[in-house]
């Protein structure tokens, strides 16, 4: 079944068995892989209708509305284990409020896995040193990101959200390496400078996590 080596990582991250809500959940490639060889349970919330009508084929269920409109979902709080936003976030104008509020339904020893463009990398900081700021389809200057994230800014808005992180792992965006080399990629040295997308799993937290262990990086 082919997958994004992102959505590769975070089908790693995520035990089998469990009640998954994927945000943002598209047309559910990801979702119907944890379905079918995980055995696990995935709820997906979506508002393209193109894309619903496939997710609907492939996940136990579907949320149709806008991630960022929604005051209440059909089901108990605290019912998920994991909530996935795979580069979900950056489209959102409140993606803060966003986690907020998909933490009620979570599982208090439940786990978040997000990823997130980095804008930092250092092709588009050789970009803007020749003047280049030129959006696209898809990617780093992806033309319907609202919100750009630096590793710093990233870890802010997790935290921020009362969430510990646990894990943090980066895609290189070189599509052979990441491929290859998923949780030891060499831009995990310099994740700030050299990481495409940061990969990160967090749990609930009373507080914040300062000072992330020997997994962040630089």
């Amino acid at each position: 079944m082919l997958i994004t080596f992102i959505s590769n990582i975070i089908f790693q991250l995520i035990d089998g068995g469990l009640k998954v809500l994927d945000v943002g959940c598209g047309t559910g490639r990801l979702g119907e892989k944890l379905r079918l060889e995980k055995n696990c349970y995935v709820v997906g919330v979506e508002e393209d209708y193109q894309a619903v009508s496939l997710a609907k084929s492939r996940l136990d269920d579907v949320v149709v509305a806008d991630v960022e409109r929604l005051s209440t979902l059909p089901y108990p709080k605290k019912y998920f284990d994991v909530t996935v936003f795979a580069d979900v976030l950056e489209h959102l104008k409140r993606p803060e409020k966003a986690l907020t509020f998909f933490k009620e339904y979570l599982k208090d020893d439940g786990y978040i896995i997000a990823s997130i463009p980095n804008v930092a990398n250092w092709t588009l900081r050789l970009k803007l040193l020749l003047g280049k700021w030129n959006y696209k389809e898809r990617g780093l200057l992806d033309k319907t990101h609202l919100r750009f994230f630096t590793l710093k800014t990233t870890k802010e808005l997790i935290e921020g959200a009362d969430f510990k992180i646990t894990y943090l792992t980066c895609t290189s965006g070189w599509s052979w390496v990441d491929w290859k080399m998923p949780f030891h990629n060499p831009a995990n040295v310099w994740k700030s400078l050299l990481a495409c997308n940061f990969i990160i799993k967090a749990t609930k937290s009373k507080g914040t996590n300062r000072g992330l262990d020997h997994q962040n990086g630089h």
